[in-house]
């Protein structure tokens, strides 16, 4: 184990520099600056052994010293198809728009792009540390297994990921309080009688999915009822066809919960196809409000997801790390289930 650098009296520590980094891996500063920066010209034996001990050492780059020395640049957004992120296309507007307002105090910019996967995003992410094109990431959506938080904690990068602490494995974290959410649906649901109830999801994979089964999990066995779950990529698409499954079976549930307002509408679709009423015959709660539950007809109960209010967290959360607070970290209360013309008691 390599020791903490020390200080000028060679007893108490410091923060640790990439020069101490250097000395301990007997390279020149700019080598290991190449291996950090995930760059060109340096052997894969050398980097490695160079991410090593930093990673013993402790070493974090100083993003507010990287900015004062390059100027402001961007704060980097990669989204991923793969993982259903934020299906709400008014949802992640917002989101997008109020992170733009807060880091704009110091005059950055965000940098998105959309690519097909989470590997997708990793080689993103190291292209553009290579170019210097940003100071710091935002993760979007977390996943219990994620190859992004792995890529950007080996590169020392500094980032925010959307998602619990627990899981960002260091990096600075912003998460809405999915624990409440989810047990505000299912208790509604609960005390309007419903025991069978189904969950239509976006990915397993993704952290806020396993966090909500778990929860409406422990709401629905204390009354003895029965959950069914259903995981999909969270497209329309997918939400109506699976609804028709679940409703045509022989014994349909009595609510459907679905991660978003597009999915939520879908489902009210099927459910009148198949020539049942609404809430009568069929309660439906969306996970995320938009105009489209507030439109539709019956209105559909919905969670107020706050987009803005997020968006802010996530933005703070970046200034917080260009201040020199890798770790931070914040919860964001969850808006109050807006209950409408969807859900009544259950019938049957």
């Amino acid at each position: 184990m390599v020791p903490s650098a020390p200080d000028s009296s060679g007893s108490h520590p410091r923060r640790p520099t990439i020069s101490d980094v250097a000395r301990a891996a007997g390279v020149s500063i700019a080598v290991v600056s190449y291996a950090l920066n995930g760059r060109a010209g340096v052997s894969a034996a050398t980097r490695e052994r160079v991410l090593r001990i930093a990673d013993e050492f402790g070493w974090r780059p100083n993003a507010a010293a990287s900015s004062l020395r390059s100027g402001p640049r961007a704060v980097g957004l990669v989204l991923t198809r793969e993982a259903g992120v934020m299906a709400p296309a008014t949802f992640f507007l917002d989101f997008v728009s109020a992170v733009q307002d807060v880091v704009a105090e110091r005059e950055l910019a965000v940098l998105l792009q959309i690519v097909d996967s989470p590997e997708a995003a990793v080689a993103t992410y190291r292209k553009w540390w290579a170019e210097h094109r940003f100071d710091v990431m935002i993760v979007p959506d977390a996943l219990t297994r994620d190859p992004r938080i792995d890529a950007l904690r080996r590169m020392r990068t500094p980032a925010v990921v959307l998602g619990p602490r627990t899981g960002s494995q260091g990096l600075a974290s912003v998460w809405s309080d999915e624990e409440d959410a989810s047990s505000r649906i299912g208790t509604y649901l609960v005390e309007l009688g419903h025991r069978e109830v189904a969950v239509v999801t976006g990915p397993a994979a993704l952290h806020r999915t396993r966090l909500r089964l778990e929860v409406l999990t422990r709401v629905f066995d204390a009354v003895g009822g029965k959950l069914i779950h259903v995981a999909t990529t969270a497209t329309p698409e997918e939400a109506a066809a699976t609804t028709r499954r679940l409703l045509t079976t022989s014994a349909p549930p009595s609510a459907v919960v679905l991660d978003s307002d597009q999915m939520a509408v879908a489902a009210l679709d099927v459910a009148r196809r198949l020539g049942l009423q609404v809430p009568w015959d069929l309660s439906i709660v969306a996970g995320s409000d938009s105009a489209l539950c507030r439109l539709a007809t019956p209105s559909i109960t919905a969670l107020s997801l706050p987009a803005g209010e997020l968006g802010a967290a996530v933005g703070r959360g970046v200034l917080a790390v260009l201040d020199g607070q890798p770790e931070y970290s914040w919860v964001e209360p969850i808006g109050g289930l807006a209950v409408r013309g969807s859900t009544a008691p259950r019938s049957r």
